[in-house]
């Protein structure tokens, strides 16, 4: 008789101890990344690639443990070169982010992640130009528009309240000739409530 309550009680223990699982990332949570933003640009037929510190921040709240929204602000840091004749670019890439995020563990601790949504963006540019006979120059722009991000992740729940990460995002900005994309590899702590 006991041979045939132990895979009953068993199954009846893994479900709550899933479902107790669950409930450690239901509700609001922060989080915040640090990590490297590696740039691939085109701007009008001419192209580069850079890298630069990235940090993201973000606050949401998850229904059952899995799926949820998310609001955030990331920096794409700032990138800048220099000629031999004292002229000089800078980029600088900054934006608001809104869409859907995903906590999935897989056993007790470890867990995947991923997100992706809308990203409000905003590129500001700057160029100091060193002539000798018209003497020096400082032109500034900006374009700002709708793009979108995605990412995937991984990490570990150390308890109900912090984990920590590594992640892949990609962002993407395209307006008026320039298309630019953006991924940065990080690593996160998050705080459930």
């Amino acid at each position: 008789m006991y041979k045939k309550l132990l895979p009953l009680v068993a199954a009846t223990c893994g479900f709550f101890a899933t479902a107790a699982h669950a409930d450690q990332t239901n509700g609001w949570f922060v989080d915040g990344s640090a990590g490297t933003a590696h740039y691939k640009a085109t701007v009008d037929g001419l192209s580069g690639t850079d890298s630069n510190t990235a940090f993201i921040l973000n606050a949401g709240w998850r229904d059952q443990g899995l799926i949820g929204f998310e609001a955030g602000y990331t920096n794409l840091g700032s990138l800048s070169s220099t000629d031999g004749y004292g002229d000089r670019a800078k980029l600088k890439a900054d934006g608001w982010t809104f869409g859907l995020d995903g906590h999935f563990n897989f056993n007790d601790n470890w867990y995947m992640s991923a997100r992706t949504g809308g990203f409000q963006w905003k590129l500001k540019a700057t160029l100091s130009v060193n002539d000798s006979y018209l003497g020096s120059a400082t032109y500034r722009g900006s374009e700002e528009s709708l793009g979108w991000y995605g990412g995937l992740g991984t990490g570990y729940d150390f308890n109900k309240h912090w984990s920590v990460g590594a992640n892949f995002d990609y962002y993407s900005m395209n307006k008026h000739g320039y298309d630019i994309g953006t991924h940065i590899f990080s690593v996160s702590a998050e705080y459930r409530f």
